[in-house]
């Protein structure tokens, strides 16, 4: 009998521990979500596949790829402009993309002019605004490094505006007409790609976090309350450079959204900024593996123990 109860104790171990392999789970504001991967907007090395074409994503411009390191959109050289987009849309109610890059490049002082992430209807259409067209219509976090105007905040700077696709944007002030969020952020020659999450929640909110270095804690940058993009949005990155410049590599993608059911529960406050992405990291899933063998020793060691008790007292009689 006692072994049958280790036998069930080790059954109910492994089950769980498959069920923590398999299934990522997170707690956003009290409320338990399904986090479903978007793999068709994932972006990672070596960029293409087999047949040295890159799955649902174009390329254009001067950007390159690099299949063992990046994508580099710009070079350090003047007037070059490049660009990545999805061939399909992101959801229209939820989505988060998480995304890494990296900008530097020779000059000290004088460098620029940045790069952009950008959810619009159109797609593929370059242009003055970091590399995409104007009058754009949808989301545009950009990551601007050099200054047109006098501010009262230093460049580098993130920022965030929604265009209606009827609005010029207004480089000569560096978007000061448009802007609708912006923080301060050193994200230049830094020696490390910089994490960025932008989290969208049709009609609440778009929210931008950073992670400038992989030991920095997340950095809530800016949110835009009650925002509302178009239906059918793609997601560009885009570069662009001019009698200065700079670097824009784009190192990975990756997007994520939440089940439907989960959805209609969630509940965001700007105060809270929004959870970080959940995934199962490898050093809890390691602690429960050694919960669980910690568990299945205890019930082995005592099954060991009572058969010698029991040999012990046969010999007795």
């Amino acid at each position: 009998m006692f072994g049958s109860l280790v036998k069930a104790a080790a059954l109910g171990a492994l089950t769980l521990l498959l069920g923590a392999s398999t299934t990522v789970q997170a707690k956003a504001n009290g409320i338990d979500t399904d986090v479903h991967s978007l793999r068709a907007f994932t972006l990672e090395l070596p960029y293409v596949d087999e047949g040295f074409q890159m799955r649902n994503y174009d390329f254009g411009g001067d950007a390159i790829v690099n299949t063992l390191s990046r994508i580099r959109l710009t070079p350090d050289l003047q007037s070059r402009m490049g660009w990545v987009w999805s061939t399909t849309p992101l959801p229209d109610d939820y989505w988060k993309v998480e995304f890494e890059i990296k900008v530097g490049g020779k000059g000290g002082y004088l460098y620029g002019d940045g790069m952009g992430f950008f959810v619009t209807k159109e797609r593929a259409s370059p242009g003055p605004v970091f590399g995409n067209r104007d009058y754009f219509h949808g989301l545009g976090v950009l990551f601007d490094t050099y200054p047109n105007g006098k501010h009262d905040f230093s460049t580098p700077f993130v920022m965030g505006m929604v265009g209606d696709g009827k609005t010029a944007y207004d480089g000569a002030h560096d978007g000061d007409a448009n802007r609708l969020g912006m923080c301060e952020a050193y994200f230049r020659n830094l020696n490390n790609p910089t994490k960025v999450a932008v989290t969208y929640y049709k009609g609440r909110f778009v929210n931008v976090q950073l992670q400038l270095q992989p030991k920095d804690k997340w950095i809530n940058c800016f949110t835009i309350n009650n925002a509302t993009l178009p239906t059918g949005s793609y997601l560009g990155f885009t570069a662009l450079t001019g009698d200065i410049s700079d670097n824009h590599d784009l190192i990975s993608v990756r997007a994520e959204t939440l089940r439907s059911e989960a959805l209609e529960n969630y509940n965001f406050s700007p105060d809270m900024g929004v959870p970080a992405a959940p995934t199962i990291s490898g050093a809890s899933f390691l602690g429960t593996v050694v919960k669980l063998l910690l568990v299945v020793g205890v019930c082995v060691g005592a099954f060991v123990g009572y058969r010698k008790y029991s040999a012990d007292s046969a010999r007795r009689f």
